[in-house]
């Protein structure tokens, strides 16, 4: 099926969104570094706004730079005013707080100075469950004429499945794919900023002469705590008595993106202990989203008598992305083209 996408990054908010228009459906790829999910939204959903807007996360980074600065000129300061009763080894933690002075500094300046700019940006607005949804993205020039283009495609799909009455489908998402161990890195990462503060706080309370104990060794810990955390995840995923172990091997699989070996290993466990709940759960999941829905409806069928309502809910989900799929298959508007019947 033919597509058509453009790489963009979002508006005051982290990771970056792909947008690919396959047919006459809209598939909006959000990613960021711990997870991404897709959603496949009929272009007959879609409003597309334009418009210039302020970079708030210039702003925070800046904020965040210049008081970050401000804390580390604070040891800085009392080494100059006291430079005689320091050592020579002094200098083994002076010049790293230093060079984390000036770039925090430079960081904070340009984030300032970016955030004042305006950037031109594009609303992607579509109703999700009674509610609209708003996906802003920045338009850098680079993709300007990109987004245009894709922009014009799907007002012009839009006018054609208006023409021929086409039935309105509905937004369907995918499940989350998420990274756990990046997720527990981050964790980490900010207990260790929270403790790097507070000793640096004690610090400066030691150089003023409050008490004599030297604490210069507690910056030692800091790589414990995002360590400690992916350790814990990675024992809490490897060594969990409660989930068996084929379920283990095809959740690796499914991690790594082979979907087919992932797939094989979950039916075989619900040949063998079909009460499995979570497990065909799973099932279901990873078959609607390789679009087997023949599959998916037979074990949702299996998995109604465990769940009614969730069941009813999956296989509503099920056919409408069977709907999707479809409409993805079929390429409107180059056979509109083809044919001639598309007027200007």
């Amino acid at each position: 099926m033919a597509s058509y996408s453009v790489d963009l990054t979002r508006v005051n908010s982290p990771g970056t969104v792909r947008l690919e228009l396959k047919g006459s459906i809209l598939i909006i790829h959000k990613n960021n570094w711990v997870s991404r999910y897709s959603l496949y939204v009929p272009v007959e959903a879609i409003d597309v706004e334009e418009g210039k807007k302020r970079n708030y996360r210039k702003l925070w980074e800046g904020i965040i730079g210049l008081m970050l600065s401000f804390l580390l000129c604070l040891p800085l300061s009392l080494w100059f005013i006291y430079k005689p009763l320091f050592v020579v080894y002094d200098f083994i933690w002076i010049l790293p707080l230093m060079a984390l002075f000036l770039f925090s500094l430079i960081v904070g300046i340009r984030g300032i100075f970016q955030f004042l700019k305006l950037n031109p940006m594009v609303d992607i607005i579509l109703q999700y469950r009674g509610r609209p949804m708003k996906f802003s993205l920045w338009v850098k020039p680079e993709v300007k004429m990109a987004v245009k283009n894709l922009v014009a495609r799907i007002y012009e799909l839009k006018k054609i499945l208006d023409l021929e009455g086409y039935i309105p489908l509905k937004v369907c998402p995918l499940w989350f794919h998420s990274n756990p161990y990046r997720k527990a890195l981050i964790i980490g990462l900010a207990v260790s900023f929270v403790l790097f503060c507070l000793i640096s706080l004690c610090l400066v309370f030691q150089w003023t002469g409050m008490y004599r104990y030297r604490i210069e060794w507690l910056y030692l810990v800091l790589p414990f705590p995002p360590l400690l955390s992916v350790a814990s995840e990675f024992l809490r995923r490897t060594f969990s008595w409660r989930l068996p172990k084929g379920f283990k091997k095809a959740r690796r699989d499914f991690e790594k993106e082979n979907y087919s070996s992932a797939i094989l290993e979950l039916q075989q466990l619900i040949e063998e202990q079909p009460d499995l709940v979570f497990v065909r759960f799973f099932l279901i999941q990873l078959l609607t989203e390789q679009g087997e829905f023949d599959m998916a409806l037979k074990q949702c069928e299996e998995f109604y008598f465990h769940e009614p309502s969730l069941a009813t809910q999956l296989k509503t989900t099920i056919w409408w992305m069977r709907c999707i799929w479809e409409r993805m298959e079929k390429p409107i508007l180059d056979s509109q083209n083809n044919s001639g019947s598309v007027k200007e």
